[in-house]
């Protein structure tokens, strides 16, 4: 029994172990309903701060829920109360997450799944829930497509230490279920942080408020450079290699130019 479990729910083996999927049930999937995103929160963190919050898989699969906004930020905020607020007055709302959902989307479009939106706080849509701290649908069951796909992501900084320098920090977390029986059947877990190797780092928090724009603009390119390793991972689940889609992409482009030449 065990070894057939293993065999249908398995860590994706031509991609990191950051992914998880069931390669039978994906491969039944035609329709996906992708949950709308939550307004952007950016926060930025101290570990040697008293009140830090700490961003761990707990808050980040509550931060799928519609209380994103209040319990990101009311944590963050033990830390830094304005970092947000900051971000929403210089920059107002980046879109940040709407652009992440979108190339995400995409991507299963390209990989041949129809794609719609669905806004899960209506009142007859299935509910997302926290089960030993991980996330799970529950509630009426969807009949509008074949599985449900949510998207959570923190995007921010995060000095691991009082004397350490605050880099960007992002956490990604994709989330795939049978629309009829909430059963998980695809996992993505990514995400960015290089320490002290990353160029956007600030030695204190000041510094990092004082280049907003730009301290901003790299945890959006951070978020969304996650984009191919979804593709990757999508892949991988249906049992496509990333080199065989390369190859299936260089003959359609060929194609492409040699009928355009022709006509």
């Amino acid at each position: 029994m065990a070894v057939v479990v293993c065999a249908t729910f398995v860590t994706a083996c031509t991609a990191p172990p950051r992914a998880k999927y069931d390669s039978a049930q994906m491969g039944a999937i035609k329709t996906i309903a992708v949950a709308a995103p939550n307004k952007t929160n950016y926060f930025a963190v101290s570990a040697g701060t008293n009140g830090v919050m700490l961003v761990g898989p707990g808050i980040l699969v509550a931060a799928v829920t519609g209380a994103i906004s209040g319990a990101i930020s009311a944590a963050s905020h033990r830390t830094n109360p304005t970092f947000n607020d900051l971000v929403t007055e210089k920059l107002g709302d980046t879109g940040l997450n709407r652009k992440f959902v979108d190339a995400l989307e995409a991507e299963l479009r390209a990989a041949g799944y129809d794609v719609k939106e669905v806004d899960l706080t209506q009142e007859d849509m299935p509910k997302v829930v926290l089960k030993n701290r991980v996330m799970a649908l529950e509630g009426k069951s969807y009949a509008g497509a074949d599985a449900i796909m949510l998207v959570q992501n923190l995007n921010g900084y995060f000095a691991p230490g009082s004397l350490s320098w605050y880099t960007r920090d992002v956490k990604v977390n994709i989330e795939m279920f049978k629309a009829d029986t909430f059963e998980p059947i695809f996992k993505d877990r990514l995400n960015f942080n290089s320490g002290n190797a990353d160029p956007y780092h600030y030695t204190m928090f000041s510094a990092l408020k004082e280049d907003l724009p730009h301290a901003i603009q790299g945890v959006d390119e951070a978020v969304m450079g996650l984009v191919p390793a979804f593709k990757s991972d999508l892949l991988a689940a249906r049992g496509v290699s990333a080199a065989t889609e390369q190859t299936a992409q260089a003959v359609k482009t060929s194609e492409t130019a040699k009928t355009a030449k022709t006509d």
